[in-house]
């Protein structure tokens, strides 16, 4: 909030240094950022410095690698139980000493960033403002550009207010640039004002935007992204953390309604549903330009989907320019253990013929990921969102075992200074970081933020809380189909009445096929969230995987192992074991309370 309210100078707050060079749109895209010394008048003096101010406000966008001023560098997946924090010291989270006071390792904030927050929410919130209040004084561009610019800025407010949404509940409006002279009142809005105004943010926004983009812009919002933030945003609000009989804690917050509706009621699930359908609608109306990429290999598909440019399976996303090697500023703190992803995690992923997988299983154990032959023996997602044993890696097969190039710390291992601790727990991290090479030195990394398969979930999960899993839609599908698209891309048996009947089996089948498609797209943390879902922290034990070869090797490798585990927790995390409602939503910081703005604190962080 303090970046709000400030009353920084209107030039100030304009220019960030090296904005523009983090954020391009298609392959190309006004390469040099504002000038310091421009002020408003300038900036907004002609189209090319007005598109510049434009793509810094694009760089407020998050995306998933370690960002400063979250968790302490850390990925939220390490708060699941999809990950843990490896990283020396741990972090705030962990040692449960995040409060009100010390809220730098917090799992959202809404000012983080390097020195002056311009990584932040606010920082995007305001910078979107001042471009809406002054683009119409550009003498070079067309309304027609001028009005589709604004639904862009108006669909980052939309994005921030979405997330500021999910980690606060609802908190003040901000419908415009505040400055100095300006009241600084800001009551914090209940959750059906919230609903409201960012759902008619996200209407008007939509209407200004075209559904789709030409490849040379990509990474711009459009009228699909604006449709897929409303089918997440409302999913959200009729989720059990707001929509229930009870508040998930009790507090002033919570009696004013910042925090839960005050009631349940199964119309919002409807609302929800009927905003993933709104979607797809519109999608048919244009020839279905958006659709899962399959292209017969279910690893390259389903690795296309999240990592390829311009793939139609995308709907928002952030595009950043790093130098992308393993010693770079944001990966450096992935591979010193900020996101390791658990056994468990692992574990979750099924056999290929649809199994539950199980260690405890003969067959699964002699080959819980390939065969002598090396032919994948679970789900095709789990090669593509970890490393493991046997897989491919840099040219070769990974060798994370007992003497093996990748040979874990424990084990005697050293720290290759591209792998280093990666294989800690016996498994590494490959989603976006691929095989830990090069693969997107000097070239435009795309973090997806939101894609179509999170759409297709939301409807079959709205399907089965309104009791209508089974009732075929307009377009033909029940619930089990809409997450049978999914399992159709990676070749995968269905999911049935018979494997998972509607209820609470169907809505547990639902959310590990969230966690399965979107590890390490930050997906995790929110449905825990929105679920309460404490118990899936709780009853998560941290093991590291240990692996010996056996036999003779086969044309250069092993094909027979020995596994065993061992309980380890680096870093202990103290928030479990003391566990509190009160995570479920992020502290305001107390600093800002103490402004007396009207703030009330979320409830437990008093």
């Amino acid at each position: 909030m303090k970046h709000i309210i400030k009353g920084l100078a209107l030039a100030s707050l304009l220019c960030v240094g090296a904005g523009c060079d983090d954020i391009k749109f298609g392959n190309a895209f006004l390469e040099k950022p504002l000038s310091d010394e421009m002020n408003i008048d300038s900036v907004f003096g002609n189209k090319i410095y007005a598109e510049q101010q434009l793509a810094q406000v694009y760089h407020s966008l998050p995306d998933h690698t370690p960002i400063n001023g979250r968790l302490s560098w850390g990925s939220l997946e390490s708060i699941t139980d999809l990950g843990t924090c490896r990283k020396s010291g741990g972090t705030e989270y962990h040692k449960g000493q995040v409060t009100a006071s010390n809220y730098s390792g917090a799992a959202y904030r809404m000012d983080y960033g390097r020195a002056d927050g311009k990584f932040s929410a606010i920082y995007g919130i305001r910078q979107a403002h001042i471009f809406l209040e002054n683009v119409d004084r550009v003498p070079d561009m067309t309304e027609e550009e001028k009005t589709r610019r604004k639904g862009e800025a108006e669909m980052i407010i939309a994005y921030h207010n979405v997330d500021i949404f999910r980690n606060y509940g609802g908190m003040p409006w901000i419908d415009h640039a505040y400055k100095p002279s300006d009241d600084m009142k800001m009551t914090r809005m209940t959750i059906a004002e919230a609903v409201e105004k960012i759902s008619t943010l996200i209407d008007d926004a939509a209407k200004k935007l075209p559904w789709d983009v030409e490849a040379n812009d990509d990474g711009r919002m459009t009228k699909a992204g604006a449709l897929a933030l409303k089918s997440r945003f409302l999913t959200f609000a009729a989720s059990p953390l707001f929509n229930s009989d009870q508040p998930f804690k009790d507090g002033e917050a919570s009696q004013n309604h910042y925090t839960w509706w005050g009631d349940y009621q199964q119309s919002r699930w409807q609302d929800a549903l009927e905003a993933g359908l709104a979607f797809l609608r519109e999608n048919a109306k244009n020839n279905n330009v958006y659709k899962l990429v399959d292209n017969g290999d279910p690893r390259k598909s389903f690795c296309s989907g999240y990592f390829d440019r311009y793939n139609h399976e995308t709907l928002i996303s952030s595009h950043r320019y790093i130098k992308w090697d393993l010693n770079s500023y944001n990966v450096t703190q992935t591979r010193y253990g900020t996101g390791d992803p658990t056994m468990w995690y692992c574990d979750m992923f099924p056999m290929k013929d649809g199994s539950d997988f199980s260690w405890d299983n003969p067959e699964h154990r002699a080959h819980p990921f390939f065969t002598e032959d090396f032919e994948m023996t679970r789900d095709p997602r789990l090669y593509e969102t970890l490393i493991v044993t046997g897989d491919k890696f840099w040219g070769r097969k990974a060798e994370i075992y007992k003497g093996g190039r990748e040979q874990p710390q424990d084990m005697g291992g050293g720290q290759n200074w591209r792998w280093a601790g990666l294989g800690y727990f016996g498994i590494g991290i490959r989603k976006y970081y691929q095989d830990h090479l090069n693969e997107l030195q000097n070239k435009f990394y795309n973090c997806c933020l939101l894609r179509l398969p999170e759409i297709y979930l939301n409807i079959a999960e709205a399907m089965n809380e309104l009791g209508k899993a089974e009732q075929k839609d307009e377009f033909g599908r029940d619930a089990y189909d809409y997450i049978n698209l999914l399992r159709d891309r990676v070749q995968m048996p269905h999911v049935t009445k018979e494997t998972a009947a509607p209820g609470v089996a169907l809505r547990e089948a639902i959310l590990r096929e969230r966690a399965l498609e979107f590890g390490w797209e930050e997906v995790r943390y929110y449905d825990i969230n929105r679920w309460k879902h404490s118990d899936y922290l709780k009853a998560r034990k941290i093991v590291r995987l240990r692996t010996y070869p056996e036999g003779e090797k086969v044309n250069g490798n092993y094909v027979n192992f020995r596994y065993e585990f061992k309980e380890e927790s680096p870093n202990q995390h103290l928030w479990i074991d003391n566990w509190d409602d009160k995570y479920y939503l992020c502290p305001i910081p107390l600093d800002e309370i103490n402004k007396k703005y009207g703030l009330v604190q979320n409830p437990g962080w008093e």
